[in-house]
């Protein structure tokens, strides 16, 4: 999961300054308005992810109890 956030990370930020180079030379495949617009998207699904995720940990994970009398280690109970 980790290598999959770095490599989305690697590629958004790869495509950002990759406008920035163009819009240095004055070339405009997209409009800055429409970068923005899906940044903020990302950012609001980002958000939406995070709540999800901790919603579902908090309210619908399966707590798991251990056996205590089965000796030092915990051995989960199925």
């Amino acid at each position: 999961m980790k290598k999959f956030i770095g490599i989305v990370a690697v590629l958004i930020g790869l495509a950002f300054f990759t406008l920035l180079i163009l819009r240095i030379w004055n070339i405009q495949i997209v409009e800055w308005v429409d970068v923005m617009r899906s940044g903020f998207s990302l950012i609001v699904l980002g958000i939406a992810l995070l709540f999800l995720c901790v919603v579902y940990y908090t309210f619908f994970k399966e707590d798991r109890s251990y056996h205590k009398q089965s000796g030092k280690r915990a051995h989960p109970k199925y």
